[in-house]
């Protein structure tokens, strides 16, 4: 049986042996990925990777790059390998730390090499990894462009349980970014051919929230309000406890000294991460993998045993499966919050239901529901609910237990309960929401999202 290292070695071979130069448009010309990669990795990249623009696997990536800039031919895929153990401690001050130095870096390597490239005459725009985003979106999409597709299909990894890039070599601990460039490249990189991931499930057990699942995937909003505490929604509910305090003493009962202490910390020096355990315990890779098979008990016992037996606050929604699962290990303190989840577009309500949807409200519910909205937006999607998992289509697919037909701006109110339950009914009543369908099915469906207090 092949190691991990000889699959990596194997799999770079193979891209170089099944790469295809590309064909040349007239007033462009070809880079080198010789001479590309040789300047990515003097500049501090780790690893790098390049993939074409047109390639068809990127999906809507392409059309993220091409907004940023117009002229991409070529995306750049490249990582910077984190410190292991800064992740691996207990303190999440050293492991929040760690994570924001490591962008840092990925920011000015970013800038050096397209410096190196606009010297050679390769004109180019490096693509920030995190903050800041574009918050106007919110809760939408904010961030620019999806970097772990890109590095997916440049053979920098794949894609784990806990929807983390895998590398071959460095697992889940290096950071992405990415690079357009206006050039065709004479060698583009190809997926890899296997998975890093060996299916130990740590990541599974490590989190506090019980945000990972291998058929369900990732339940993005407990993982946003627990880990992302001090970031977006997070922030939002602190400030709104402030707001609706009727005092020093009635604010302290809803949000304590440790947290607000906190709160200022990452307002100055940088939000800190509340878990991450799913990277931190992840033995994936070369690096690592040999030192987990030959101390399995070991690993469990120094790494995935501290975190989870850390005592801390445990950040959850009011009546969730998150709130479930923290109340079981006794060593969290199960703090319950506002879950804020307030669209201001309705691409930015037909993204957000993945975040806001609640799959124990979801349990039995089986449907799929044909949405349309007129007036100031025009759109058509499909969300289908089954097995306590959604997915959300363009158009409309299949055939529906539900329709609904509304007024932009008039769904987004009710969707961010600025109206009254008189006023929906009135929404209905004039034609403003047209329900196709049983009305139990739309309290049914409204039902297995998060709602605000």
């Amino acid at each position: 049986m092949e190691s991990q290292s000889e699959q990596y070695k194997k799999s770079r071979s193979n891209q170089k042996m099944s790469q295809q130069s590309t064909k040349k448009i007239t007033g462009f010309r070809e880079a080198s990925s010789d001479v590309l990669r040789k300047i990515c990795l003097e500049e501090g990249a780790d690893d790098v990777g390049f993939v074409e623009i047109e390639r068809k696997a990127l999906g809507s990536v392409k059309k993220e790059a091409l907004e940023l800039y117009y002229k991409t031919k070529t995306i750049i895929s490249f990582c910077v390998r984190t410190n292991p153990e800064n992740i691996q401690s207990p303190s999440r001050s050293l492991a929040s730390e760690e994570f924001h130095k490591t962008y840092a870096d990925l920011s000015i390597i970013a800038r050096r090499i397209v410096k190196r490239l606009n010297k050679v005459g390769i004109r180019a725009v490096a693509c920030h990894p995190v903050f800041p985003m574009d918050m106007n979106r919110w809760a939408s999409k904010i961030w620019e462009i999806s970097h772990k597709p890109i590095a997916e299909q440049a053979g920098l990894g794949t894609t784990g349980i806990n929807r983390m890039i895998l590398h071959p070599k460095f697992g889940t601990f290096m950071l992405l970014d990415s690079i357009l460039i206006d050039s065709e490249v004479d060698k583009y990189d190809q997926p890899l051919y296997y998975d890093p991931c060996i299916g130990c499930h740590l990541c599974i057990a490590s989190c506090p929230v019980g945000a990972l699942d291998v058929r369900k995937g990732v339940d993005f909003n407990a993982c946003m309000t627990h880990n992302y505490r001090d970031f977006m929604g997070g922030f939002e509910d602190w400030i709104e406890n402030i707001v609706d305090a009727k005092d020093s003493k009635e604010f302290r009962k809803k949000s304590s000294d440790s947290e607000n202490v906190s709160r200022w910390q990452s307002l100055s020096y940088g939000p800190q991460y509340k878990a991450a355990y799913c990277i931190s315990v992840c033995p994936a890779g070369e690096d690592l993998v040999s030192v987990y098979r030959n101390d399995r008990k070991g690993w469990v016992e120094n790494i995935l045993k501290p975190l989870s037996n850390k005592k801390e606050p445990i950040y959850v929604g009011k009546d969730t499966y998150a709130e479930e699962y923290a109340r079981k290990n006794p060593n969290k303190e199960v703090k319950v919050i506002r879950n804020i989840f307030r669209p201001n577009s309705i691409n930015g309500f037909l993204t957000g239901v993945r975040v806001a949807f609640e799959q124990k409200h979801a349990r039995g519910v089986n449907m799929t529901v044909h949405f349309e909205s007129n007036g100031m937006e025009t759109t058509q999607a499909t969300m289908i609910i089954a097995g306590e998992v959604i997915d959300v289509k363009e158009g409309h697919v299949g055939i529906a237990d539900l329709g609904i037909t509304a007024d932009s701006e008039t769904w987004l109110k009710t969707v961010n309960k600025e109206t009254s339950s008189a006023e929906d009914i009135q929404a209905i009543t004039s034609g403003k929401i047209k329900v196709q369908g049983d009305l139990k099915l739309l309290k049914q469906f409204q039902e297995c999202f998060i709602g605000q207090e």
